[in-house]
């Protein structure tokens, strides 16, 4: 037993010499918000489509993925556009064209479409992936291997969840 308490002791004091991970965030200016989940920036001098990590947002223009949306929510396309169109006008009370934002990138740093996928945070230090899941205009989406965040915005997930709830008994 004092052994193992002895071991813990040590492991703890181990750990609180460790440094921690330091956490690079990089400059990027915003062009345009494509929808709740996906900016236009510039990014070291060009011109990058950015995807929010954790965050699948609803269209804004018709497609596919739209249709298939609507026959899963039981509504319409224009519905499904609606709202989509709604979240990205959310996200535009944040940004604006030449927006200074920060970048923190995960370890997979584009997708299979070659879009950068981040964190990003606004001029006040907050996250806007946390903001847009925390007022529920996103779907969490979480995607290995980026997921640094997960745990904090699986509880965004179910507190953004619980307020519509708490609205729609009201």
């Amino acid at each position: 037993m004092k052994t193992m308490a002895m071991g813990l002791l040590i492991m703890l004091f181990a750990a609180a010499e460790m440094p921690a991970k330091t956490i690079y965030k990089e400059p990027a200016r915003l062009i345009r918000v494509i929808s709740a989940d996906t900016l236009t920036i510039l990014y070291n001098g060009k011109w990058e489509e950015l995807k929010l990590i954790g965050l699948d947002a609803l269209e804004t223009t018709l497609n596919d993925k739209v249709y298939e949306e609507a026959l899963r929510d039981s509504s319409s396309p224009d519905e499904i556009i609606s709202r989509g169109m709604k979240a990205s006008e959310f996200v535009q009370r944040y940004l604006r064209y030449g927006s200074q934002i920060w970048i923190e990138f995960d370890v997979q740093k584009r997708d299979r479409f070659y879009r950068l996928l981040g964190y990003v945070y606004l001029a006040d230090g907050r996250m806007l992936n946390e903001i847009v899941l925390h007022h529920g205009l996103a779907e969490l989406f979480l995607f290995p291997p980026n997921l640094r965040y997960s745990h904090r915005f699986q509880e965004m997930n179910r507190l953004a969840r619980l307020e519509a709830l708490k609205s729609n008994t009201e």
